[in-house]
């Protein structure tokens, strides 16, 4: 698991997605410097590893959303711990978690 979420972008796509469920232009928006075919292709090893899934969205016109799974949301706390220990030492203060 730790080679999936220590992946370059990985854990990026997985804190924007905890904020909320988004179509794949506003998750590209949300990780700056992050490319198309990366965030594809990251958002298919994370949806391989069950963590993220797709969901058609209703409405007009029809969209496409990426959230988390249960198990993604099972993160939740891990993410916010790990956020909690880098204030606590001063590290990497310029994070969203």
């Amino acid at each position: 698991m730790f080679k999936l979420l220590g992946k370059r972008w990985n854990g990026m796509i997985i804190v924007a997605l905890l904020q909320r469920p988004a179509r794949f232009g506003e998750l590209a928006k949300m990780i700056s410097g992050i490319t198309d075919g990366i965030l594809t292709d990251r958002l298919r090893e994370l949806m391989a590893a069950k963590l993220v899934e797709r969901q058609l969205a209703e409405g007009p016109t029809t969209a496409v959303l990426y959230r988390l799974t249960p198990v993604g949301e099972d993160l939740r706390g891990a993410f916010h711990e790990l956020h909690a220990w880098a204030g606590r030492n001063d590290i990497g203060n310029d994070c969203d978690a």
